[in-house]
């Protein structure tokens, strides 16, 4: 499976157009308080001699000049908030999942399995044994064919959920073929079932295999920030994060809109994949981009 490094299956970027708050210089004319000289006819005391020799006092206007206080209009820069559309980008990455993601997800498939077939759902296997003997859409052999496949899927599943490694373990050289092979398994399943996909949408392992790419959706999908990266989907537990998935759904959230398609496919692509490179990945968002899925 591709990775970019040891941690990344694949890394995409989202371009949205975002309504962004700015503050930005703008000229305006403004009326300011200022000191003005201003000129001013005023009555001035003055002294004086009269005819007896005595002084008196008279006033006389006289023109003066003042400073007042005054509202003046002048052009001046100020900062005003706006709001701009700009171009955002957001880089998504998905990662690798860990030994123990891996064995969660494939736990959860078990129980979704055990849970529909407790409910009456058939399963696969159990479908087209169905029928084979009766007589239908799918040739005796064609039925029998897809019916082995599903056996050894579910043998190497439960090998797989058997093993008690740790996060920093690798796997043995007989484990990656265990995995190579339930990986190679899926891939050919989904091909067979493509022109029997009406017949075979509700059946308890169809419903196990997309809550299975359910869970490595909301726990393999990470958001970078500022160099960083950090889960996209909030919450503890498998629960929590498919309620933040819902919230975001219901809020028609701008980015969870224009991302989840492309986050559905690259992981269904991903888990249906063998040796799936960078290029398949580019290969796979460029059909997505011009409308060719």
């Amino acid at each position: 499976m591709y990775t970019k490094t040891n941690k990344e299956i694949y890394r995409f970027t989202i371009k949205l157009n975002e309504d962004v708050e700015k503050e930005v210089d703008v000229e305006k004319e403004v009326e300011v308080e200022k000191d003005v000289e201003v000129q001013k006819v005023v009555d001035v005391e003055k002294t004086r001699k009269n005819k007896k020799g005595e002084d008196e006092t008279y006033t006389e206007k006289e023109k003066q000049t003042v400073v007042e206080k005054k509202l003046v209009k002048e052009k001046q820069i100020v900062k005003e908030k706006r709001t701009e559309t700009e171009v955002k980008e957001h880089v998504f990455v998905i990662t690798q999942p860990t030994r123990r993601q891996m064995e969660e997800a494939d736990m959860e498939y078990s129980i979704e399995m055990s849970k529909c077939v407790k409910q009456g759902i058939l399963t696969k296997a159990m479908l087209l044994n169905k029928y084979s003997d009766t007589g239908g859409i799918m040739s005796e052999a064609e039925a029998q064919e897809l019916s082995e496949m599903y056996g050894r899927l579910g043998e190497l599943q439960t090998e797989f959920t058997s093993w008690k490694m740790s996060d920093k373990s690798e796997f043995s050289e007989k484990q990656q073929k265990v995995v190579e092979e339930m990986a190679s398994l899926r891939r050919t399943i989904a091909k067979t079932e493509t022109n029997f996909s009406a017949l075979l949408s509700h059946t308890a392992d169809n419903k196990a295999q997309t809550k299975v790419i359910s869970w490595y959706l909301l726990h393999l999908t990470h958001k970078e920030n500022n160099g960083s990266i950090e889960e996209y989907f909030k919450g503890s537990s498998f629960e929590d994060k498919k309620d933040h998935l819902y919230s975001l759904e219901e809020n028609e959230d701008n980015l969870f809109n224009a991302v989840y398609d492309k986050l559905t496919a690259f992981v269904s692509f991903w888990y249906f994949s063998v040796s799936a490179n960078k290029e398949d990945f580019e290969n796979l968002e460029k059909d997505i981009e011009e409308g060719n899925l």
